[in-house]
């Protein structure tokens, strides 16, 4: 991690990368490109690096061989069989493309911010508000093109049976309160990610500054505080490392949870 004299360069888009103190590299290129834009592309690259030479050896019957391909043919397995088939049901293998690319992007974007120089775009309020975005439209989209329309627009209103036409006033409270939590679901996706890894990689970038602040100091208090920030910033980057997974893991369990509920709403 860099001691940046800002600490909230690791968590900001920007045109400008910032290398070292006196030397960065700018990116000023076409089509509006940024720091967060260029590291999802590579995220997105390397995802594909990564999975289409193990769908070609699935495709072809070979079985996955070394600690490599077994390692992201199990991540993807646990998803399948763990997050998907409990939570969306029987037709739950027409989803999990979805939920293993959603998965798998924001894990690789989370891993990003882990490298020196690097950023992790999911500490950006508009990459995560764009990813709860497509998971709503994918949500309810799915449930509208499995129900149709009118059994989707149906499924809001409950079947209750109360006394003196109360259901009048109360099944229509219950539909708002269905329409608006919906938009909460979706908001509580960008932000629980977004707050997590912005909060975690300005700590650490907070942490490094302390040896900024020191570095004109005398020896007594330079490598005292320096020694305790680096042990410190190690032991928290070995969390983030976990929050990482943790992340991107929820990420696609609320969604393949929304999305089951979706499908198969009970009333």
């Amino acid at each position: 991690m860099l001691a940046a004299l800002n600490p909230f360069d690791h968590v900001l888009d920007s045109f400008e990368w910032h290398l070292f103190h006196n030397l960065h590299m700018h990116v000023h290129l076409p089509f509006g490109l940024t720091k967060y834009k260029i590291l999802m592309l590579l995220a997105a690259g390397l995802i594909l690096a990564i999975f289409i030479p193990l769908a070609r050896r699935a495709s072809s019957g070979e079985p996955p061989s070394g600690v490599f391909w077994n390692a992201f043919e199990g991540i993807l397995s646990f998803i399948r069989d763990k997050v998907a088939k409990p939570y969306i049901g029987h037709d739950a293998d027409r989803y999990v493309p979805f939920l293993w690319t959603l998965f798998l992007f924001i894990l690789f974007c989370n891993l990003l911010g882990m490298i020196p120089f690097m950023g992790s775009p999911t500490a950006s309020i508009s990459v995560t508000g764009a990813l709860a975005l497509i998971a709503f439209f994918a949500i309810h989209g799915s449930a509208v093109a499995e129900m149709g329309p009118a059994h989707y627009l149906k499924s809001y209103v409950p079947h209750i049976d109360v006394p003196f036409g109360m259901g009048y006033i109360l099944i229509p409270m219950i539909v708002v309160i269905e329409v608006i939590g919906n938009f909460i679901k979706a908001f509580v996706l960008a932000v629980r990610l977004f707050a997590n890894m912005f909060a975690g990689h300005t700590v650490l970038a907070v942490i490094l500054l302390f040896i900024v602040m020191v570095k004109d100091q005398s020896w007594f208090l330079f490598w005292p505080i320096t020694v305790a920030s680096v042990v410190g910033v190690t032991a928290l980057s070995l969390l983030e490392l976990f929050v990482a997974f943790l992340q991107a893991f929820i990420f696609a369990f609320l969604t393949a949870l929304f999305l089951g509920s979706a499908l198969h709403p009970q009333h």
